[in-house]
């Protein structure tokens, strides 16, 4: 009989390479299906962990920076609202895109002006929103922040769920603190559409692994119309099966390209305009300057803000990330993983963090890496971004 560990001991596994026990892997050596306990347990104290730590930095943000004072960037909570009653302390996470989902939910889609248009908030995350609504004494704001944090909680253990598909516990434990240490994370955080994203686009690859295609192509389908990078997704799925040499279900997984098309046909015949669901919302996006190439080169031949040589430069991590991603796990992980960059790379670079923050084979890549100085290195350098970033996005600075 084997003594169970703490959820907290795990961390000496995980750095240190940990023994894989015969519960785990069996003992002639073969992976037998882990309990929910273990499915679950880890990465949902992750979550709560690297929560509270960004709500802590939150509460001390103040007193160690102060804020820019750009009106469009201040909260977007009311005062009013019941979740602002409980307290100031989730205040600075309901920035930037934060309203404009809420919006969608209060007012519906409208188009015209840049500072108007909220077409390009796809429908499956102000949906939710609006179905958990009723459960928050009508508040959008605490249903957004409620339905975007469960999303996260789901991902993570998603994620775990299908590292263990390719590596020992110990490595799958690495990959979800480090996907939660990355940088750009606390967009997993905010009420953003990012972690229900995150979920659909894990869950669809965990299922083509688990050889459960329908379900597959269903989690790619509601991603089509969460984020606009779900063309990404479902090409890979195609590409991921195609490798396999299963051309039926290549062909079967662009069925889940139907919900964004019904989404265009919706915009387009709403406000007649085909293009209304990539139009930027606001005029402070950079537009392409010319091909990709060229899109990229300019960002550090002209005078322009640091958040964008950053922004170029995570651009260039992920795409070398891909090529990499594609000659270990293979087409379809590669193809996401490329495709989620070039797609949003081709109209410019702004938000690109947000992008790749749901590219999870890159940070899969990066976990799997076996140096224990450089994951240490690793971990610390990521979780060094991700307080400095955490801070400058909700003290209401641009950094996206």
């Amino acid at each position: 009989m084997t003594t169970p560990r703490s959820t907290t001991g795990a961390f000496d596994e995980v750095w240190h390479g940990g023994t894989i026990s015969t519960q785990q892997w069996g003992s002639s050596g073969g992976r037998t299906d882990p309990s929910t306990r273990d499915l679950v347990a880890f990465p949902v104290f992750v979550f709560f962990l690297t929560h509270l730590g960004l709500l802590v930095l939150t509460a001390l943000a103040p007193n160690t920076l102060s804020s820019p004072n750009i009106a469009g960037n201040a909260s977007a909570l009311p005062h009013g609202d019941i979740l602002r009653q409980l307290g100031d302390w989730s205040a600075p996470w309901f920035r930037f895109d934060a309203r404009w989902y809420v919006s969608v939910v209060q007012h519906g889609y409208h188009f015209g002006a840049a500072d108007v248009a909220n077409t390009n908030f796809m429908p499956v995350y102000p949906a939710l929103i609006w179905l958990v609504r009723p459960l928050t004494g009508g508040s959008p704001w605490l249903a957004a922040w409620l339905v975007a944090n469960a999303a996260c909680v789901a991902a993570f253990v998603a994620l775990y769920r299908w590292a263990l598909l390719r590596w020992t516990p110990a490595v799958a434990k690495r990959i979800v603190i480090l996907f939660a240490a990355f940088p750009f994370s606390y967009f997993l955080m905010a009420p953003y559409a990012e972690p229900v994203f995150l979920l659909l686009a894990v869950a669809a690859f965990l299922f083509a692994e688990m050889d459960r295609p329908v379900l597959a192509v269903l989690a790619a389908s509601f991603a089509t119309i969460t984020r606009p990078v779900g063309l990404a997704l479902v090409v890979g799925l195609a590409a991921f099966y195609l490798q396999r040499r299963r051309p039926r279900l290549a062909a079967s997984s662009l069925l889940a390209l139907i919900p964004l098309i019904a989404y265009i046909g919706y915009v387009w015949t709403s406000f007649g305009h085909v293009g209304a669901v990539v139009i930027p919302h606001s005029p402070g996006w950079v537009a392409a300057h010319g091909s990709v190439l060229d899109t990229l080169r300019s960002q550090f031949s002209t005078p322009l803000q640091p958040m964008d040589r950053v922004d170029a430069a995570t651009a260039v991590l992920f795409l070398a990330s891909g090529i990499a991603v594609w000659h270990k796990f293979g087409w379809g992980y590669g193809v996401y993983v490329i495709l989620g960059v070039l797609l949003p790379l081709a109209h410019g670079l702004v938000s690109m963090e947000r992008y790749v923050v749901v590219l999870f084979p890159a940070m899969a890549l990066w976990g799997s890496w076996e140096n224990r100085l450089g994951q240490a290195l690793l971990f610390c350098v990521s979780l060094f971004g991700l307080v400095i970033f955490a801070v400058l996005f909700t003290r209401g600075y641009s950094v996206f």
